[in-house]
């Protein structure tokens, strides 16, 4: 080629109606435009290969070497941009894409099966990572997943799109006889026993500590840990107490035999769960993502919650009107 411009498909696709015609006038008519057009066309296409296609001033239409070589080639790819066509099409019809979804290790073990499950018929290919929050955020800004359901607003990145979910109370979790021994006072209780407390790598590990602060509650720490299984285990078999969230209970409902649910300071202190993607990329998608979360909440995950909390209710849940902030 004498230039850098790639061949685009109309001009492919007029070489080979050239090339499978006897004449330049028959494929003027094929592709219903005039013989000058044809003519320019292939000159044009000559120019951009810098050689000659076609053996001029025969009848039916004879190719040169290279001729011979383009139209090969040509045929197998118009036919492979014929079956991208369709491909595309079809998507465009049903709705398919291929969908990378990056949600913090509670909301994953919540709401993914459920939320898989329904979307099913929209994806071609459907991906779930879960993890801790810092690890999930960078991954979303390296375009390694699509679409992400964290606490993280991402408020200093531009080019998102942000979706409220749902808000997430935090809880007080202790055995039940180690909450008779106590008195029901949480003052007593923090004097009296150990915390078993999240993690600093795991946000929120770091939003309690933002709650005893603000409660001015003095705890003392002896076990840490990232994983809320391991959390109400210890808390089951009383070795001190906790406070999670409700997303974090509805991960261990199955545990929470003998372990007392208290309300934390009114309900006053709760994460925010955003569900961000990037703008324009994914269509209606990660509206109907965060859309379907809050149904499985409503439908499936309170009444559960409920049955270890009856004083749960679902305005304890309503999503904040304020302008999210990142929880530090």
């Amino acid at each position: 080629m004498q230039n850098g411009n790639i061949i685009d498909a109309h001009a492919l696709n007029a070489f080979v109606t050239i090339a499978e015609a006897d004449s330049l006038s028959e494929a003027a008519k094929r592709l219903g435009i005039t013989q000058p057009a044809v003519s320019q066309c292939l000159k044009q296409l000559e120019a951009q290969v810098g050689t000659p296609l076609v053996i001029r001033r025969t009848s039916p239409v004879q190719l040169t070497v290279a001729g011979h070589v383009l139209k090969q080639n040509a045929d197998a790819i118009l036919g492979e941009l014929r079956r991208l066509n369709a491909t595309v099409r079809e998507a465009a019809d049903k709705g398919l894409m291929q969908c990378r979804l990056g949600f913090i290790t509670s909301c994953a073990e919540v709401f993914g099966s459920r939320l898989i499950a329904g979307l099913g018929h929209q994806t071609e290919r459907l991906t779930l990572r879960s993890g801790l929050t810092p690890p999930l955020i960078e991954a979303f800004l390296n375009r390694e997943i699509d679409v992400l359901v964290s606490e993280e607003p991402l408020t200093g990145v531009e080019g998102i799109e942000r979706f409220t979910v749902l808000r997430d109370p935090m809880l007080l979790a202790v055995s039940r006889p180690q909450m008779r021994a106590a008195g029901h006072s949480l003052l007593s209780l923090a004097a009296s026993m150990p915390l078993i407390k999240f993690g600093r790598d795991a946000s929120i590990g770091r939003y309690s500590e933002v709650v005893f602060r603000r409660m001015n509650i003095p705890v003392k720490v002896r076990y840490e840990t990232d994983d809320t299984h391991t959390l109400m285990s210890f808390v089951r078999d009383g070795h001190g107490w906790a406070i999670l969230s409700a997303l974090c209970l509805a991960q261990t409902l199955h545990a929470v035999d003998g372990v007392d649910i208290l309300q934390l300071d009114a309900s006053r202190h709760a994460r925010t769960i955003y569900l961000t993607a990037r703008k324009g990329e994914m269509g209606a998608v990660p509206a109907q993502i965060a859309a379907s979360i809050q149904s499985i909440f409503s439908t499936a995950i309170l009444p559960k919650l409920r049955s270890a909390a009856p004083w749960m209710h679902d305005t304890l849940f309503n999503p904040p009107s304020t302008e999210p902030s990142p929880i530090r």
